[in-house]
């Protein structure tokens, strides 16, 4: 199995936020459980970041650097993703580590299978409005997270598509014949699995908008939802179990992943 220069850099630097939050926790004399139960995370996460097994999320290296008063180390320590907003970071930094992706979308292809003009023309619709210069470095950074998928240990994608997503002509005709061909020739790929849920099959369905689910190696799987008012990690177990369920529950009526190119001649009246 390879491993790249850039993943064997985001090891080190685990390792050394792993450590330096040891310390830091030790110096204010805190166990695992009481620096949980002040930061309100799990014991479990915290044991996880300490020993490098889960990465740290930009809100719990904002808490833990609050309480224990490092002056912003454990900060200076995460892995740049300032080509992300904000509210976005944590959840990049999670699916990266990820072995397992469930995702729902209702809008827009998941950013993960876009093609550079598709994720050009979500970017330049979306609110709030963004200038050129933005919208470049947006790009550049989605293109830089799909490389998951090209990885040699690549997670499993599963992904439910509303049947809305392939009639919205996000970019126009153009860009959606190049869009439908490049989602076809990624679903032909074994750890990817694309299913479209009809309309038919939506009334029949759990109803709310688009949800992705990470389920990793070592520790328990987190949910991640966007809407235009809010976007959150959710680390809540019995909530994440909910988005797991629904997403079975869509599953179940979905097309099967064989049928998705006929699906989307039936559509677009292309291949």
């Amino acid at each position: 199995m390879k491993t790249s220069l850039s993943e064997l850099d985001a090891g080190a630097v685990r390792r050394a936020y792993a450590a330096e939050l040891r310390r830091a926790r030790n110096a204010a004399g805190l166990t695992q459980e009481q620096l949980a139960a002040r930061i309100c995370y799990s014991t479990g996460l915290v044991s996880m970041i300490e020993t490098g097994r889960r990465p740290p999320s930009v809100d719990f290296t904002s808490r833990c650097d609050k309480l224990l008063g490092t002056g912003g180390t454990l900060a200076r320590l995460l892995p740049a993703q300032s080509d992300y907003p904000e509210w976005f970071r944590d959840f990049v930094t999670l699916e990266a580590e990820a072995l397992a992706i469930r995702e729902v979308e209702v809008q827009v292809m998941p950013g993960l299978l876009q093609t550079e003009e598709y994720a050009r023309a979500v970017l330049r619709n979306s609110w709030p409005p963004k200038d050129p210069d933005e919208i470049e470095r947006r790009l550049a950074a989605r293109v830089r997270r799909q490389q998951i998928l090209d990885r040699d240990d690549p997670p499993l994608l599963s992904v439910i598509l509303n049947e809305s997503v392939l009639h919205i002509p996000v970019g126009g005709p153009d860009v959606m014949r190049s869009q439908c061909r490049y989602l076809l020739a990624m679903a032909e790929r074994p750890h990817i699995e694309i299913q479209v849920l009809t309309f038919a099959a939506t009334a029949r369905a759990p109803m709310g908008g688009g949800f992705t689910v990470l389920d990793f190696a070592a520790g328990p799987p987190v949910a991640y939802a966007e809407s235009l008012a809010n976007s959150q990690v959710v680390n809540d177990p019995n909530i994440v179990q909910r988005y797991g369920r629904a997403f079975d529950a869509m599953c179940r009526r979905a097309l099967a992943p064989e049928q998705l190119a006929d699906e989307i001649v039936r559509i677009r009246g292309e291949r």
